[in-house]
């Protein structure tokens, strides 16, 4: 599994934290790398992880990185209790969706990848 997402900006708002804020210290940004890599890991696995491109991808990024940020800012700010979003659920299913269509226009199809992977 390659993690492609960083702590950047963008996560740190969606964090609630400005780039420049004086509370975030090392040990801050430390839990934050955490959260949005378990997040990263947690996504590629309930889609695929055979395809480290597929993530990358124009059309599939914007989505991907919705779902880690959903995903990871849960899991920040409830580390004991946090379960996946409704809405990191939803996104999930439909980068299936992709991922499966992905695997299909490669040439194989659905149930041989999956067959592949040890799950039946």
């Amino acid at each position: 599994m390659t993690t492609i997402l960083k702590v950047d900006d963008e996560f740190k708002r969606v964090l609630g934290y400005l780039p420049d804020d004086d509370m975030l210290d090392d040990q801050l940004i430390q839990r934050m790398t955490s959260a949005l890599d378990a997040a990263e890991i947690y996504v590629q696995g309930a889609v695929g992880e055979n395809k480290a491109d597929f993530y990358q991808s124009e059309k599939i990024l914007p989505l991907y990185k919705l779902a880690c940020f959903a995903i990871g800012a849960n899991w920040f700010n409830h580390p004991s209790t946090a379960v996946s979003s409704t809405t990191a659920k939803a996104i999930i299913g439909q980068l299936r969706g992709f991922y499966d269509e992905s695997e299909v226009s490669d040439g194989g199809t659905t149930a041989e990848s999956r067959s592949t992977n040890g799950a039946n």
